[in-house]
């Protein structure tokens, strides 16, 4: 695999989004303070981790395209999943210090109560990290980035945590004067579901999980389709970062050649790429047709 070039959709979004991140926690940071809003200082530690998660993001879609070598003979791409997690760890690690914080003011009763600028702030927030969301998804999709999906849905949350710090501001001003230190704590628990939604996914990979079940119909039916496979089994998936491994028995005329059964292979690796698209490696190991049970996906 050739390294990333600077036009690479997802390396350009990520660097978008990081010169995003970088303005928006300075004018979160600087607001809050001098207006004393709570939930407004915890957005922009939000914003400060989806900094941080893009600079692990970038490093790890540098060390995910590495080509494959002798100590890692299927490739890198489990580096990609790897800085997956660490933007759950960090989204978590973020959630955990809102809401202590939060309940720390709440605890104390300390009350501020936020004004025009902040309101302001927060929803310019909430217009450019959705939007930022929708590209990074669409850029993540098109290259079948986990890790870039993950970072889409951080831009997401953030977006949310602004929407709760002007929910706090409306419910200050409506007389709650605690208004924002539990707006800041509603932050919180979208980050962690946030968080607990992309780990999962994360580990799902880690562990070897299968590709999802409509693209293994895809893949069935590609095989299925191939003019020579007479029937197949011990079908088995998995992902690693943005490439996908493919291994199938086929079973075929036994009276065929060699040269005639390895085009037959050739076809169904060809079919399956055309289905799955992007990095995909698809092993077909080739057996005369038999009693042994056919169209089966995973061993016994």
């Amino acid at each position: 695999m050739a390294r990333r070039e600077p036009g690479d959709p997802a390396v350009r979004i990520t660097l978008v989004g990081l010169c995003v991140n970088l303005g928006l926690t300075a004018v979160k940071f600087g607001v809050g303070l001098a207006s004393g809003s709570m939930a407004l200082v915890a957005d922009g530690v939000h914003s400060l981790s989806d900094l941080v998660t893009d600079l692990v993001v970038l490093g790890g879609l540098r060390l995910s395209r590495r080509p494959a070598d002798a100590s890692h003979a299927y490739g890198h791409g489990k580096f990609e999943t790897l800085a997956t997690a660490l933007v759950a760890l960090a989204l978590f690690a973020a959630g955990g210090w809102i809401a202590g914080e939060a309940v720390r003011a709440l605890l104390t009763r300390a009350a501020h109560v936020p004004g025009l600028a902040v309101a302001g702030v927060a929803a310019l927030s909430v217009i450019v990290k959705e939007w930022l969301f929708r590209a990074t998804r669409k850029a993540a999709r098109e290259v079948r980035s986990s890790s870039l999906e993950a970072n889409a849905w951080h831009h997401r949350s953030d977006a949310l945590s602004s929407v709760a710090v002007l929910v706090g501001g409306v419910l200050t001003a409506a007389g709650f004067v605690q208004g924002d230190q539990a707006a800041a704590i509603a932050v919180a628990a979208l980050i962690g579901w946030a968080a607990a939604g992309i780990l999962r996914r994360a580990l799902y990979e880690l562990t070897e999980g299968a590709l999802p079940e409509a693209e293994q119909d895809r893949v069935a039916q590609a095989i299925a389709a191939v003019d020579g496979v007479q029937s197949w089994h011990k079908l088995r998936t998995r992902t690693s970062g943005r490439g996908a491994f493919v291994d199938v028995h086929i079973q075929v005329d036994p009276h065929l050649s060699v040269a005639e059964s390895h085009a037959i292979a050739s076809r169904a690796e060809t079919a399956v790429r055309g289905v799955l698209g992007g990095v995909v490696s698809v092993v077909v190991h080739i057996e005369p047709i038999n009693d042994v049970g056919p169209n089966e996906r995973q061993n016994p």
